[in-house]
């Protein structure tokens, strides 16, 4: 039986104290009406156009061995997304959890179709390498995959977690629902340091909320997109953000073109990874605020 009452658990909500609440309690909130329907008529464009650029990819591409889940990389900072990565109320509940100092590490389309293959439980911090008592067995760093982390139930630890280092921000592109395969959650899961068994069928709860908001969730919290047997896709934009310390899944100073480079905001050029951080990030010069590429030297 679930350990949570599903009258307590997270409702859609503007409200930035239930918000941040239900983020620390439950690991996920549903943050509702952050896009006005233009600016949720622009991203859908955005993804739109960015789909037809990308020619000779399969749309219905499968991903993982999974049918029905379609994944399209977006370039934060060129692809007219700007408005969803410098959002006030979104960036505000992320540095709740991680601080003031976030980078963008992901930024991607998730579309699931109907009649989609499920997609098991996990975690999205699965990499950082646990606590551990000296001289207890551990796993290196260069050796850690999803296979060999601890397994076991949702219930609060009773000992030292991982902090969070990681929370997604899944922007609502059309209404999600359990019918659409919203995602799945195991409220305050994130509290256990421990990543679901794949053998045990966990009960979960659908985040349902209107087009125009977004989910965002602590990445220590167990989750998984749900089956979409409606008859029209569910469209989603994860913009999965962390510390700066670590390394970002898509390497968007590598990927953006000088132009592209040029335009940005000193807000965007940091969130972005751009910005030197304790002299981590530093390209010819540990001061400097900003790393630069080699080509803008003049040497």
């Amino acid at each position: 039986m679930p350990a949570w009452n599903p009258d307590d658990l997270p409702r859609a909500s503007r409200d930035f104290t239930v918000l941040s609440a239900d983020l620390e309690r439950w690991g996920y909130c549903l943050a509702e009406g952050l896009l006005d329907p233009s600016a949720l008529g622009r991203t859908i464009d955005a993804v739109r156009a960015t789909e037809a650029r990308r020619t000779g990819t399969d749309p219905a591409r499968h991903y993982d061995g999974r049918d029905g889940d379609q994944w399209l990389l977006l370039l934060a900072g060129e692809d007219g997304f700007e408005d969803l990565v410098t959002n006030r109320p979104a960036l505000a509940l992320v540095r709740h959890i991680l601080g003031a100092n976030v980078n963008l590490s992901g930024f991607s389309c998730h579309i699931v179709h109907p009649g989609n293959d499920v997609m098991g439980l996990h975690t999205d911090q699965w990499w950082l390498p646990q606590p551990v008592i000296p001289g207890a067995a551990t796993v290196r760093p260069g050796d850690i995959t999803r296979a060999v982390q601890p397994f076991g139930g949702p219930e609060q630890a009773t000992g030292p977690i991982n902090p969070a280092v990681v929370v997604n921000v899944m922007w609502a592109l059309s209404d999600f629902s359990a019918k659409s395969g919203a995602t799945r959650f195991v409220p305050a899961s994130h509290l256990s340091g421990h990543h679901p068994d794949p053998a045990v069928d966990w009960p979960t709860v659908s985040a349902e909320l209107p087009a125009g908001g977004a989910v965002i969730w602590d990445a220590r919290t167990w989750h998984a997109s749900g089956a979409n047997t409606d008859n029209a896709p569910r469209m989603g934009i994860t913009a999965t953000w962390m510390g700066p310390q670590f390394r970002q899944q898509q390497n968007f100073p590598y990927a953006l073109r000088p132009s592209a480079q040029a335009a940005l905001s000193d807000e965007l050029r940091a969130l972005l990874g751009f910005r030197v951080w304790n002299d981590y990030g530093a390209s010819d010069d540990f001061a400097a605020e900003f790393a630069r590429p080699g080509y803008a030297r003049g040497d």
